[in-house]
């Protein structure tokens, strides 16, 4: 069974450190009081160079027992939650156990959303028409070359798109409203004027999909860095003046205590006794 073993409150966000019964560690967040981002892995095989989550490399795949603990955890503590997100260490589509967390959450009437880059891609149109409550899919580029910088070990951006095209159509009205993209901006990597039009050629077909433009949060496993304000809203006006639907990140996903990015997982074997923090 796991723990909280620890707790950071900052701004809209309480972050979680969450100590697995083999001596592992992931953490959780909730957001807004009402909303819990889970983690599905211990680590992550994506390697996106950006994100922490999987700064120490791949562990394992949470069950689907440490999923819904999780959630049981955090009530505990006094949480009434309204939804849930699998956005937090990990890839969900990595886990098999992912469509069975949506339906237990479910029948507990707690709606589930996925944020996810898409691979595997045999998995993704079972999860785009399954009883989710969003769809996000990083995509971070325009380009192979970018989407290779950027999200590494995930389906490249010609068969994923390929995806799209063929699956979109067929979702209910429903369904496609709560499908989006995701471009985060990095500065050197994704944030040219060629790049960013490349990504809306790309989505173009799609018709009138969200799209969620995310500022960069810096963390200490990374070099990278954000464009700064001026160049984010630059991106936005470029994006909606080519008639796309843009959201800019809310606030929760730039606070440092658990925004977008930021969490890690420690794969080693300690004795519960003497955990640490793996909160920055």
């Amino acid at each position: 069974m796991l723990r909280l073993v620890e707790e950071h409150h900052g701004g809209s966000n309480r972050r979680f450190a969450v100590l697995l019964a083999d001596g592992a560690m992931v953490e959780a967040v909730l957001y807004r009081g009402d909303t819990l981002c889970v983690s599905t892995q211990v680590g992550c095989a994506v390697g996106c160079p950006f994100c922490a989550s999987g700064a120490r490399g791949f562990g394992r795949n949470l069950s689907l027992e440490e999923l819904m603990e999780q959630v049981d955890a955090v009530r505990r503590r006094g949480a009434r939650l309204e939804r849930v997100t699998a956005s937090g260490v990990g890839e969900p589509l990595h886990n098999p156990a992912l469509p069975a967390f949506i339906e237990a959450c479910r029948q507990q009437r707690l709606p589930v959303s996925v944020t996810t880059s898409g691979g595997p891609l045999s998995r993704l149109p079972d999860l785009l028409r399954s009883f989710h409550n969003g769809v996000t899919l990083s995509v971070h580029a325009g380009s192979e070359a970018a989407r290779a910088r950027a999200v590494p070990r995930g389906p490249a951006l010609g068969p994923l798109f390929q995806l799209l095209y063929r699956e979109v159509p067929r979702l209910s009205g429903r369904r496609r409203r709560r499908l989006a993209l995701a471009y985060l901006l990095v500065a050197d990597v994704n944030d040219g004027a060629d790049e960013i039009d490349a990504f809306v050629e790309r989505v173009r077909p799609l018709g009138d999909l969200n799209i969620h433009l995310y500022d960069y949060n810096p963390v200490q496993t990374s070099a990278h860095r954000g464009v700064g304000r001026r160049a984010y809203e630059m991106a936005y006006a470029r994006l909606t003046g080519a008639g796309l639907r843009v959201r800019m990140s809310c606030k929760a996903r730039l606070e440092p205590n658990g925004g977008c990015g930021t969490l890690v997982a420690l794969k080693a074997r300690r004795p519960a006794g003497r955990s640490r923090s793996v909160l920055g």
